[in-house]
């Protein structure tokens, strides 16, 4: 609804308000509030917004009915506007003390005529001045200033918070987390080793979110997962046209979505030769062509790249090309293992069981015995082996306490180990089968991919990837263990 319409409602048809819409024209230098009393001629007050009300401190309707001389004479407002404006007979500005509620506010008091001449109405309201629009201004450029500084400090939180979730208490990731915090806000490049499952992500995560990029995206990209004939599309996009089932309006590729971010290459052992060709052209120029595009894109990227293999003997190999290894060793990390830094197995399983008693809604401890097993344990399978393993025993458990009775058989050794199973007889298929189940676990606890396991075993990806699900466990979140 119009002001007009909204406030013509309020008075007789045969009011002339112009003097009323004068002053909410925009070339007036006073603008509205929405406090406002209305009077008759003779000072009773008819009307008052509940805002009026409120923002003064009366009672509803404690001042409707009474006259406005009399507000006067008793000191509720000095001075009255409405009542200098039917003194007056004309428009009267000036600031207002509302005795009641000790404000002091600049009001405007507009006679309202009828057609004869004779005064009908006088309609005060309270306004914001300019000198106090400006000063509100001021006051708002104050808050932006404030917030910046703030949002500064929540920012330097957020990254402390952040890298605070990588727990641990040994020496060894003492020395790593002081590595991370020298190089995070560098160019260089850094290449983080370490076995499958020691949080090769996590630290890659960290390291940008501790970074002056952490505002820009962190793309992380699996090249072990990625088919051979897909992987340079996947990470160098293409344009529409490029090849059969390409989309019609082309794609950006994962390097150029890490633009003024950082792109985390894992398992970079696992690209095929003519990648690394590209790869090493990309880090040298920071350029991209898409494919069948003719345009060179520039690219400012961090570049952090993993892997669980050794890329020195792959380079010794003929694997892996040597001038992209030395470019990528700019900053080497190395996590170790799990069970090379029992320290951290605590403080790691604690970090777990809160974190998953909240989002499965249990409250659970562990038991001296359970604390013990987690300490003696090798953990082949690293931090993420325990992190299955506790929210395994989270889900599965309905005791207060997890203990050691409660873990599956794969950590208990009550399953038939390989050498007895062959010593002590078996058909011809059961020998072969648990011979076989033991070579891919060992082979895939070294490796980590189906497509390193492959390579190692001289079979096909897809024949080790069905017999690395047929024979290694899992976790409840289908993480191998």
């Amino acid at each position: 609804m119009s002001q007009s319409t909204a406030f013509s409602d309020l008075f007789d048809k045969d009011i002339n308000l112009k003097g009323l819409f004068d002053i909410i024209s925009p070339e007036n230098n006073l603008v509205l509030a929405d406090d406002m009393m209305l009077s008759d001629a003779s000072g009773i007050i008819l009307r008052v917004s509940e805002t009026y009300e409120k923002n003064f401190g009366f009672a509803h309707n404690s001042i409707v009915g009474r006259s406005a001389f009399d507000l006067e004479a008793d000191g509720t407002f000095t001075p009255c506007i409405t009542a200098e404006v039917i003194r007056q007979k004309r428009k009267v500005t000036a600031t207002q003390t509302i005795n009641h509620s000790y404000k002091n506010v600049m009001t405007v008091g507009i006679p309202l005529f009828d057609d004869n001449g004779e005064l009908k109405y006088a309609v005060c309201f309270n306004t914001v001045s300019m000198e106090q629009i400006n000063a509100i201004q001021q006051n708002y450029r104050n808050l932006q200033d404030s917030l910046q500084q703030y949002s500064e400090e929540i920012a330097e939180l957020r990254t402390r918070a952040t890298s605070t979730s990588l727990v641990f208490k040994s020496a060894s990731m003492q020395r790593l987390w002081t590595l991370m915090q020298n190089t995070a806000n560098t160019k260089a490049n850094i290449l983080i080793t370490g076995e499958t499952g020691v949080g090769k992500s996590a630290i890659a995560k960290t390291i940008h979110a501790m970074s002056n990029r952490a505002d820009g995206p962190f793309i992380e990209v699996n090249c072990a997962v990625l088919h051979e004939n897909l992987i340079e599309s996947e990470l160098f996009g293409y344009e529409k046209g490029a090849f059969t089932g390409a989309s019609s309006t082309g794609k950006i590729g994962k390097i150029e979505l890490s633009n003024h971010g950082t792109l985390f290459l894992d398992e970079i052992g696992e690209l095929p030769p003519h990648i690394q060709s590209k790869l090493l052209q990309l880090i040298q120029e920071k350029t991209i062509e898409r494919l069948s595009g003719t345009k060179k894109i520039e690219l400012d990227f961090r570049l952090i790249v993993a892997t669980n293999r050794n890329l020195e003997e792959a380079v010794q190999r003929g694997l892996f090309r040597s001038d992209l290894f030395y470019r990528l060793n700019v900053i080497r990390i190395h996590i170790p293992p799990l069970r090379q830094r029992m320290e951290d197995i605590y403080p790691l399983a604690y970090r777990f069981l809160a974190r998953f008693c909240g989002e499965y809604g249990k409250d659970l401890s562990f038991s001296p015995r359970f604390l013990a097993f987690l300490e003696q344990y090798e953990w082949p399978g690293n931090v993420r082996q325990l992190e299955n393993l506790i929210e395994r025993m989270v889900i599965t458990v309905q005791d207060p306490i997890i203990d050691v009775t409660h873990l599956p058989v794969e950590f208990t050794g009550e399953a038939v180990p390989t050498a007895e199973l062959l010593a002590q007889g078996g058909t011809l298929a059961e020998r072969m089968d648990a011979y076989e189940g033991q070579i891919i676990r060992d082979s895939y606890r070294r490796c980590g991919t189906t497509v390193a396991v492959a390579r190692e075993l001289g079979i096909s990806q897809a024949t080790a990837a069905r017999k690395v699900a047929k024979y290694v466990p899992r976790g409840p979140g289908g993480e191998p263990l």
